[in-house]
């Protein structure tokens, strides 16, 4: 009778865990490749930040040096406008810089796992090698940082000359106008530098083969 039939018997202790390291290693190569896509997709976000951003203060700047008469006004947008967009596009720029050496830490490790998992070294190796070895260019993105905060420096210029029309101060005067205002400008600049250089150099630590596990990054 057929409730009397017995059960059919599992596989196989071995076979069970070969199905279980095949799953883990599928599973495994999935995350490799969608990681692969975050990194990749970071990069990308940071050329096109870099480009929007640069675009954006040329188009402003072309249209303060187009005004006929400029007032203060516009002189204020040139002084304080621009090179803060600088600035905040240099930091969503960063969290992009961030999110791609994050993925590439974990890609590294990721690959460690995977050799291991096959049994053979440098199946996979792009990642960890250029974590082992430190290959990492920095001009490029030193060129990125000069590009964006050169657009503001321009911007400071312009608005120092266009207030120095605008301020309708005695001739006397108008100098020491524009010497504050160039003070406070390169305090601000400078004190920028340091905070952005900091952070900077805080994730290619953290994310270097020296530095601390990814569960405490």
């Amino acid at each position: 009778m057929r409730f009397l039939r017995r059960a059919p018997s599992p596989p196989p202790v071995e076979i069970q865990e070969l199905g279980d390291q095949t799953q883990a290693f599928q599973a495994m190569l999935v995350e490799y490749n969608w990681l692969r896509q975050e990194s990749l997709n970071a990069i990308s976000n940071r050329v096109t930040i870099a480009n929007f951003m640069f675009g954006a203060m040329a188009i402003i700047l072309a249209a303060l040096i187009g005004q006929p008469t400029p007032s203060t006004g516009t002189a204020l947008v040139s002084l304080i406008g621009v090179p803060q967009i600088a600035k905040v596009g240099l930091m969503i720029w960063l969290g992009e810089y961030n999110r791609s050496q994050r993925a590439g830490k974990w890609l590294a490790e990721l690959e460690v796992r995977i050799n291991t998992a096959v049994g053979r070294k440098n199946v996979l190796s792009w990642e960890s090698t250029l974590l082992s070895n430190s290959l990492h260019m920095s001009y490029p993105y030193s060129s990125v940082l000069l590009l964006l905060l050169g657009a503001g420096w321009a911007g400071i210029f312009v608005g120092v000359m266009q207030l120095r029309v605008t301020a309708g101060l005695p001739a006397g005067q108008v100098p020491w106008l524009i010497g504050g205002v160039l003070v406070v400008a390169v305090v601000m600049e400078a004190w920028f530098l340091v905070f952005f250089r900091r952070k900077w150099l805080q994730i290619k630590r953290n994310y270097s083969k020296s530095g601390p596990s990814m569960w405490t990054v």
